[in-house]
């Protein structure tokens, strides 16, 4: 118990969160990102209604404006789309949504990235200079051309009801593709440097094996950075579905996620239908926002160039 309170009494009295106490900026951030989080994660618990549920949905209250009563009596506090479905619900499973390809395809592009990067710094050579060009080639290309490219081959190879079956994997496949890079790059120029520390060259001497090394031994000395990349990548990600969503090549309308709302909203604001656009677009900025912040502030606080 004592060496457990220690360790936790040396977390807490660490730098990083020394300087996450002293920053309001990144507390109140991180706190936004974290409760939209939990509303993301409870949305069945949470939503008023079902947005997938073609029964919740009744196209003769559609286009109500926030406040309104339904057929039915219903109240619906942020109004109703086109399709008579609650915004509020399908807000919360957009934001649902919205998270959950996010952070697959952030996870997907760090697997991706980190594993190329060490495998380039590491070995060097014709295998470092290869990966390195790919990187470099795709570098060449903007994400949002990347990732259309992509959906737009799957279109053409699949029938359009597979292709919405699996239009969460194939967007999440998308938006990796777009963001390996800057994780191989950055964990490439670190293991370059980790590779010749006196720990790595012992470990080599008495036996040990290469991918024991690469994962046990330099990998935790490069999560850092890593750390910082996937933090503001989770904001370009999200911000991406939705620019997919958004130019009708995401999501299908029947699966909401914050873009494809914006999307459908844009189609009635010169009809003074606002809301079904304005709303969601206002949690997609708020989103991105905290997300980004917070990810800004990690980065200060882990490089030591900026240690006060």
């Amino acid at each position: 118990m004592t060496a457990a309170r220690a360790t936790l009494a040396s977390w807490w009295d660490g730098d990083l969160l020394y300087r996450f106490r002293r920053s309001p900026v990144a507390i109140v951030s991180l706190l936004v990102a974290v409760l939209l989080f939990a509303v993301a994660l409870g949305a069945d618990a949470i939503a008023p209604y079902d947005a997938f549920d073609p029964a919740a949905a009744n196209v003769v209250d559609a286009r109500l404006p926030p406040g309104s009563a339904g057929m039915y009596g219903e109240t619906y506090l942020l109004g109703t789309d086109p399709q008579g479905r609650d915004m509020l619900s399908a807000m919360i499973y957009g934001l649902r949504t919205s998270l959950m390809v996010g952070l697959a395809s952030v996870v997907l592009a760090a697997l991706v990235g980190v594993l190329l990067g060490l495998v380039a710094g590491y070995f060097g050579g014709v295998l470092d200079a290869v990966i390195m060009r790919i990187a470099d080639v795709q570098l060449s290309f903007p994400a949002i051309l990347i990732a259309l490219l992509i959906d737009g081959v799957t279109r053409t190879a699949l029938p359009r009801e597979v292709h919405d079956a699996l239009a969460v994997p194939i967007l999440v496949f998308a938006i990796a593709a777009s963001f390996w890079v800057q994780y191989a790059r950055t964990v490439r120029g670190l293991v370059l440097v980790e590779r010749n520390r006196e720990y790595v060259l012992a470990a080599r001497v008495i036996g040990v094996s290469t991918p024991r090394i690469l994962f046990t031994h330099i990998l935790p000395n490069v999560l850092g950075p890593v750390l910082v990349i996937a933090t503001i990548n989770l904001a370009l990600a999200i911000l991406t579905e939705a620019t997919l969503s958004f130019l009708g090549v995401g999501l299908p309308s029947t699966q909401p996620s914050l873009g494809s709302l914006v999307r459908i909203g844009n189609e009635f604001v010169f009809s003074g239908d606002w809301w079904i656009s304005a709303a969601p677009g206002a949690l997609l900025v708020l989103l991105s926002l905290s997300v980004n912040i917070f990810g800004d502030f990690l980065r200060d606080a882990l490089n030591p160039k900026l240690a006060s």
